[in-house]
């Protein structure tokens, strides 16, 4: 299948490890220029070699999502030196282990933090690189959500959940905005479930208990095992491409099966 990205500029949040890196590898394979941050510095290197791989053009910088200035001066550099964003990923998020189980034992800051973390980006760098793609008339934005935005088990930490589905919202609501409908951009969220990510949430849980671990996957996830950051970013490489283009509004749930569990 051909996906026709080549020369096409990408801007990944967050594309240093995990869902991210695996776009920004996947991207650049397709001949795609690379726009993306973290803020550690190791994972910025890492991401650098990578990309030195391939011959397509690339700005890897540091930078918080939650820092007040780094969208805005971030977004203006990238616009100077790419003149556009075609594809906008929205992968930075997290969360959903912060705070305490219980809800009276959680600082209140907690549900803005992590609001915060999920959907600053998503309405930041909307807002500065959709006039690129309106003038154009091109475009694609995808947010990486979560199953948690969907469903919610008992052990989820509600602030989680709700970011999550509010994340879910924003981007439909701009699926539904003919002003940008009809300059061929769509928009579209894609829902992990359980993704295995060294030196994340899943990778200690197996190292902690590995019996625990095959125990919980086996009753847990219906594939019986965890998906990878590959699994996901396959599906990014297509709803950015010009295969996708009656797909907008869309939330395409990767899981294993875990929602038809729960």
């Amino acid at each position: 299948m051909n996906f026709n990205l080549k020369k096409k500029n990408v801007f990944i949040s967050g594309g240093s490890h995990g869902i991210g890196l695996a776009c920004v590898e996947l991207f650049a394979k397709q001949g795609a220029n690379i726009i993306t941050f973290s803020r550690d510095k190791k994972k910025i290197k890492n991401t650098k070699k990578i990309l030195s791989k391939y011959k397509t053009k690339n700005l890897v910088e540091e930078g918080d999502i939650l820092d007040p200035d780094f969208p805005q001066n971030f977004a203006k550099k990238t616009l100077k030196e790419f003149k556009k964003i075609d594809i906008l990923i929205h992968n930075v998020g997290g969360g959903g282990r912060w705070g305490k189980e219980s809800i009276f034992d959680t600082n209140p800051n907690v549900w803005n933090e992590v609001y915060e973390k999920n959907n600053r980006g998503v309405i930041l760098f909307s807002k500065f690189f959709l006039p690129s793609m309106i003038k154009n008339n091109w475009g694609r934005v995808i947010a990486i959500g979560s199953i948690c935005g969907i469903e919610a088990r008992e052990e989820d930490r509600i602030w989680f959940n709700a970011a999550k589905t509010a994340q879910h919202a924003i981007i439909k609501s701009f699926s539904n905005k003919h002003s940008f409908t009809k300059r061929n951009i769509t928009f579209n969220s894609i829902s992990p479930g359980p993704i295995f990510i060294k030196n994340t949430g899943w990778d200690f849980d197996r190292k902690k208990n590995p019996k625990k671990f095959k125990k919980f996957t086996d009753a847990f996830i219906p594939v019986k095992k965890v998906g990878v950051p590959e699994d996901v970013a396959k599906f990014c490489l297509f709803l950015a491409s010009t295969n996708s283009q009656y797909i907008n509004g869309s939330n395409l749930i990767i899981d294993g099966g875990v929602t038809n569990a729960i």
